[in-house]
């Protein structure tokens, strides 16, 4: 991860640090949560994670078999353990915020583009903005009609109310 923007600031500076967390923990097979903690601490040479990318990262690895999950759904030629390191935790940081921080998928897939510009292969910046675009349209799908209140609930007719056109030939 060699081209970093210095003129990152704000929640795109956050989801930087966010991704070097994944990417380390990751690359070196260590818990995400263990590298987190010592990723909040002041050191003199690194400035310490904030909080919106302590958001997203204590997300993932509280969701990380679900969002990986979806990930492979979004991409089903490229398995996660095919995709290289850092385009995989540049997809674990967008799919986070896409299924569990609610950030809108245009928004997402400017910022995954921008980190994929400026850390991985050119390829990359096509693939993810795919894969999250898809991410998106699965998570739309999933949650169609969620919070739709049914007004009215039919009622079958019984035995003792006639039959189904509500006719008593009883009578």
């Amino acid at each position: 991860m060699a081209r970093r923007n210095p003129d990152r600031k704000g929640r795109s500076l956050q989801r930087q640090k966010a991704l070097d967390v994944l990417y380390e923990a990751d690359l070196r097979e260590r818990d995400v949560h263990a590298l987190l903690e010592e990723r909040k601490t002041i050191s003199t040479n690194i400035v310490p994670i904030g909080d919106y990318g302590i958001t997203i990262v204590q997300t993932y690895a509280d969701n990380a078999p679900d969002v990986d999950s979806m990930i492979e759904a979004a991409s089903p030629d490229w398995s996660l353990a095919r995709m290289s390191t850092v385009d995989r935790n540049l997809l674990r940081l967008g799919a986070t915020e896409l299924m569990f921080l609610g950030i809108d998928v245009p928004i997402v897939v400017s910022e995954i583009k921008g980190l994929a510009r400026d850390l991985s292969s050119d390829s990359s910046v096509g693939f993810t903005m795919g894969v999250l675009n898809r991410v998106g349209e699965i998570r739309d799908a999933e949650t169609a009609g969620l919070g739709t209140v049914v007004t009215e609930v039919p009622v079958t007719p019984s035995p003792e109310d006639g039959d189904e056109n509500g006719d008593n030939h009883d009578t």
